[in-house]
């Protein structure tokens, strides 16, 4: 029965005022189809390889190294002897398993007459599929992957080559640029889902590897997991392995150093900080957080103004709680009825939200590159966040209005004086103030995150990326070295071409490839461990780093395979006053049969991206560190169209590599593709900042429409007694402008405070600049004005007479 009444009276209550309602339930609509799509987003980020039953306990062994208690390398990877010998030595450990994904992570498959270059090839050990909880369709998963040259595909892989047909048992040619291996189709697995950092296409057993690799700790190229008998043992593991490494350092190189491990959990790895060596591109945790307080505040601005709708339009139903009141209803009856009323407001805009969020979900996919969907809050615990932040936004946003009223005398209700008092009127004034700071934050955000976007996209890298066309390096065949230098030297003799040159990294990759690295002059011997570049004499003019000092590689001297070039970074990790005390200096560098010599140093350039620091990187030529990988070929163009150059250039590969696939990319776009996620999230809270402001707007232009409803009378008399238009709009106008005011002053140092924690993150960055904060201001004075301006000029333009007779 008192649901009953409370339902009648709620549905009289929105039908009675049917705009009033719609832009109520429209504002609310609004507002949380943009958080949703937000937490989505945001739930999608965190959910990252939460499938595995036991991932509190699995955790990724990943290196570093101290020197004189100092970190001073930090990677994502181990060697393959790290997770043997921690199950072999420390009692915490319970089991472990190996990915080789450094391995030639991506190589050229044949199949028949079938032949593509695939990516996400890793090396698995026999027990993957019983360590994690991916799906195995077909093929045992205890012995799929155990014994050499075996391989497990996806399902889009077993599509893509067999066409339909059953390819258990098939044979697929794998060629790397240093060999070619036949493996045995033994299984076939789910695609591996987008939510988790282990993704592969196509999974070889762990034992195709070559024998000395199994227990060797000097190649980090390893992505080891162990699984702990408690999740609690993480600190004494980390703690016990220092002096457990201590007795597999059977080489010089890094003897030094004290080897030691991070473990990070499963769930963790994805939002952790970017380190050398991941397999990922990871989230941004600090961004995460900026968008989770970016829906919220959409959510508290859309329910305030809820609130304050609801109180303003109070003064129309208090003769009605009044009457209720008299009538005997108690004030947990009123604040029920009110609750009731929220609930069903909040109910409907929830149902036009979730209706609204799954139309703009296309378009919200199609940003993000992601495929978000609903299933993400059934399947992960945070639907039962969602579910609390709703109902207490509906208590909250109906417990407030509901006090109001039903904590006035039934007297002043009836006369309708109540929203006249003090503690009503503050409150609204609060509530106000905070939807506008919210609105101005997110607005001074998201020029402060356009401005480090362009900085980044226009600062001097100090390297060439425009005009370069880049091809993948062709598997092994029968005189690759002879091949290779005939191709390059037909492509150099086309017409638009300026330079043609070999190299294991591009800007935009990771170097990648570490070693140990002693200063002959160093009589205390100290390693260190810099990135290694191998190249050929044309890299460095192709790219056009600039010299500081010395020369760079050339045939004119006779040979430089013993000779090396360092980048700024490096000199000053190795210890050297300036580039010119640098030159002439002899290295002793790991796996070279004898000391190389400084030659030339090249200016600091950006290899990666701004939000990384300049790498310490040293070149050499390829013929003295023929076991590291050669990754591409970059073709320089000088004039003509990029489009003929790629077809000239396939030409060309077609008659010396037609057992490999042509694989190309522009350089520009390629190293511009690292910006996209700075990028997604700066649209991101651009659009919901201007939903914020427009929800904002609305419900300021009816509280000014209420307000002025309550004046209308003053207004008249003001009129008659000669105030102009101007002194009226100003009286009408005042308490929203300083409303305003009090909501600037309070948003401006709280924008610098997040976003200066935010822009912390980026080891190049904008600088601060006025405009950041001054155009979010105007533009928010200038709607604000144009709002209050527009409700207020129907009762500045009424005529005296019918004002008078209000009321």
């Amino acid at each position: 029965m008192v649901v009953s009444n409370y339902w009648n009276s709620a549905r009289r209550s929105l039908a009675k005022k049917k705009g009033f309602s719609a832009i109520n339930i429209a504002g609310l609509a609004i507002g949380m189809a943009a958080a949703l799509l937000i937490l989505t987003y945001v739930a999608f980020e965190y959910s990252y390889d939460d499938m595995h039953d036991r991932q509190e306990r699995i955790f990724r062994v990943e290196a570093r190294f101290y020197e004189n208690g100092e970190l001073t390398d930090d990677w994502a990877s181990s060697s393959s002897g790290y997770a043997p010998a921690m199950k072999q030595n420390l009692s915490a450990v319970e089991d472990y398993t190996r990915v080789g994904s450094q391995y030639f992570p991506e190589q050229v498959v044949k199949y028949n007459e079938l032949l593509y270059r695939e990516t996400g090839i890793g090396y698995a050990e026999a027990n993957f599929f019983n360590f994690f909880d991916f799906k195995l369709l077909k093929g045992d998963r205890n012995t799929c992957l155990d014994g050499p040259n075996k391989v497990v595909i996806t399902e889009r892989i077993a599509r893509k080559y067999f066409k339909g047909k059953n390819p258990i048992g098939k044979i697929l040619i794998f060629r790397s640029n240093i060999g070619e291996e036949a493996c045995e189709v033994t299984g076939i697995m789910e695609d591996m889902p987008v939510n988790t950092h282990i993704r592969y296409n196509l999974l070889i057993s762990y034992k195709t590897l070559p024998k000395w690799l199994d227990d060797y700790w000097y190649r980090h190229e390893v992505y080891s997991y162990v699984l702990l008998k408690s999740a609690g043992k993480k600190e004494q593991v980390e703690q016990e392995f220092p002096a457990m490494a201590e007795k597999y350092k059977t080489e010089e190189a890094l003897k030094n150093k004290t080897w030691a491990i991070q473990l990070v959990n499963l769930r963790d790895i994805h939002l952790n900080p970017q380190k050398a060596y991941e397999p990922e591109v990871k989230g941004n945790r600090s961004s995460i957080w900026v968008l989770i307080c970016t829906a919220l505040a959409i959510l508290c601005i859309a329910w305030i103004n809820y609130i304050n709708m609801t109180v303003a339009r109070s003064m129309e139903r208090a003769r009605e709680i009044g009457i209720r009141r008299a009538s005997g209803a108690s004030r947990r009856q009123i604040i029920g009825q009110f609750l009731f009323e929220s609930l069903l407001t909040n109910g409907i805009a929830f149902v036009l939200a979730a209706g609204l969020m799954e139309a703009l979900m296309p378009a919200f996919n199609h940003l993000t590159g992601r495929a978000l969907s609903f299933s993400v809050w059934f399947t992960t615990p945070l639907g039962g966040y969602l579910l609390l932040i709703f109902a207490v936004g509906v208590f909250l946003s109906g417990f407030y209005p509901a006090t109001v009223l039903s904590g006035v005398k039934p007297m002043r209700l009836l006369k309708g004086k109540f929203t006249h008092t003090r503690g009503a009127a503050i409150t609204r004034k609060v509530l106000v103030v905070l939807q506008y700071t919210a609105s101005l934050v997110l607005l001074c955000g998201t020029l402060i995150v356009y401005a480090q976007l362009q900085y980044m996209r226009n600062a001097s890298l100090g390297v060439r990326v425009n005009q370069t066309l880049v091809l993948k390096f062709p598997a092994q065949c029968e005189e690759l070295a002879m091949k290779l230098q005939a191709f390059k030297k037909e492509v150099a003799l086309l017409p638009s071409v300026k330079a043609v040159t070999v190299s294991g990294a591009v800007p935009g990759t990771e170097v990648a490839d570490f070693l140990s690295i002693v200063r002959e002059s160093d009589v205390t011997k100290q390693t260190r461990l810099l990135e290694m570049l191998s190249c050929d004499e044309y890299f460095l003019n192709a790219y056009g780093l600039k010299f500081v000092a010395g020369r760079g590689f050339s045939e004119d001297y006779g040979g430089d395979v013993y000779n090396i070039v360092l980048n700024e970074s490096a000199v000053r990790t190795l210890g050297f006053d300036s580039p010119d005390a640098a030159l002439g200096q002899r290295l002793s560098v790991e796996t070279v049969d004898r000391p190389m010599q400084i030659i030339g140093v090249v200016k600091d350039y950006h290899q990666q991206s701004l939000n990384k620091d300049y790498t310490p990187i040293l070149f050499a030529l390829h013929e003295k560190l023929s076991w590291m990988k050669q990754r591409y070929i970059s073709v320089v163009l000088e004039s003509g169209s990029p489009r003929d150059l790629v077809k000239q250039t396939e030409a060309v590969w077609e008659r010396y590599f037609p057992d490999s696939s042509y694989d190309y990319f522009f350089l520009d776009q390629f190293f511009d593709q690292q910006y996209r996620q700075d990028e997604v999230f700066g649209l991101i809270v651009a659009l919901f900042a201007i939903l914020a402001i427009f929800i904002s707007c609305m419900g300021l232009g009816v509280l000014v429409m209420f307000s002025c409803s309550t004046r209308t009378r003053e207004m008249g008399i003001r009129k008659v007694l000669g105030a102009s238009n101007m002194q009226l709009f100003y009286e009408l106008g005042r308490e929203f402008f300083l409303l305003i005011a009090i909501a600037i002053v309070i948003a401006l140092p709280l924008s610098w405070l997040i976003m200066s924690g935010w822009l912390s993150h980026y080891s190049f960055r904008t600088d601060w600049e006025a405009w950041f904060f001054v155009v979010p201001v105007i533009l928010l004075c200038v709607i604000s004005l144009l709002t209050i301006g527009w409700q207020t000029a129907k009762t500045i333009f009424s005529k005296p007479a019918r004002s008078l007779r209000y009321e």
